[in-house]
């Protein structure tokens, strides 16, 4: 008797196992791949007919370079013929452009109203989510015909510049703290000091004996970001000039890195209002001859009268492999010094 019910239990689990594998099947098929890409590409789908006509102008509006030790693109875009589309649809970025001649893909991205009006109109800008992958983003211009496709461009390509530029600025807020904030740190300085500034956990408190109390180092590797914090005591009048806040800098920092030249000419100063405190920021780039080394570095100044304290800040990045994004390490830079906060 207990063989004949163990046999149908058994024979009820494998009916059921059976009756559901179809639905688990129609599941695996339906979960789209996770996005993949290059962290600086951005991947153009269009024929290549259209990229010879608008290749000039789209890179102009895309490929915009920040000033680092050289000029540097944020973005670089390549091109793929629209018929190759099924070997790089997984792409995370991409730019789509296509008319309504030609519609391979336009289907896929915008629905049937969309398509509507655009062949009433003259084109449109649009931006879509996971198309084709999780974690994608596809941007792009449509029009009824070819060669309305070119002034689009002109029209719209900052947009999609400025559309990736925002995705690029929203992934960084959370990925630049995934190991958590140094909410010790963060306490501790609160309570001895007056002040806080919230570091990623990753960040590495560098001690050394040559550093006074007021002075504190933290590291992160790969690429190496450095950031220096002091404050000084009744301080002077500050010299705003190029020369004297490369000399500024040069002196914070002479003790942690003694061959390092700040360049004068590369100097530049801009006004920054976080946490309700103004604070002037100065970007610029250094070099090491002796390590035969260089880069960019972002400082802040803070003066704080009710406390007759200067507080200075100083964010080394060190970043030699062209294939990184060097303004996503700038931008995780000056979000660690916005942070900073004064007691009460």
């Amino acid at each position: 008797m207990s063989f004949s019910y163990s046999l149908r239990a058994l024979l009820f689990t494998v009916v059921i196992a059976i009756l559901l594998l179809p639905a688990a099947c129609s599941d695996i098929q339906l979960q789209k791949p996770r996005a993949f890409g290059r962290e600086k590409e951005i991947l153009v789908i269009c024929d290549n007919e259209i990229w010879q006509k608008v290749e000039k102008e789209l890179r102009k509006r895309i490929e915009v370079p920040i000033h680092a030790v050289r000029w540097e693109l944020i973005f670089e875009i390549a091109q793929v013929d629209a018929d190759k589309v099924q070997y790089y649809k997984e792409w995370d970025k991409i730019i789509l452009i296509e008319s309504l001649e030609n519609k391979n893909l336009l289907p896929w991205v915008v629905d049937d109203s969309t398509l509507e009006k655009i062949s009433l109109g003259q084109g449109l800008f649009f931006s879509q989510k996971d198309i084709w992958a999780r974690g994608q983003r596809v941007a792009g211009l449509a029009a009824p015909t070819d060669e309305q496709l070119l002034p689009l461009i002109k029209a719209h390509g900052d947009r999609i510049f400025n559309d990736f530029l925002r995705l690029l600025e929203e992934r960084e807020k959370v990925r630049m703290y995934h190991s958590g904030k140094n909410l010790v740190l963060v306490d501790s300085l609160m309570e001895c000091c007056g002040f806080s500034i919230e570091f990623p956990q990753v960040y590495a408190r560098i001690r050394q004996d040559i550093l006074p109390e007021n002075e504190l180092q933290f590291v992160h590797q790969d690429p190496v970001r450095s950031i220096f914090f002091t404050w000084i005591e009744n301080p002077g009048l500050l010299d705003l000039s190029q020369k004297a806040l490369a000399e500024m800098r040069d002196r914070m920092l002479e003790k942690i890195y003694p061959a390092m030249i700040t360049h004068v000419e590369r100097v530049d100063t801009s006004t920054v209002i976080s946490n309700e405190i103004e604070r002037l920021r100065v970007y610029g780039t250094w070099e090491n001859p002796e390590e035969i080394s260089g880069g960019v570095y972002i400082s802040q100044i803070i003066e704080s009268p009710l406390q007759n304290r200067r507080y200075y800040t100083d964010c080394l990045l060190f970043s030699p492999n062209a294939r990184l994004n060097k303004y996503r390490f700038i931008l995780q830079l000056d979000r660690i010094m916005n942070s900073f906060k004064l007691k009460g």
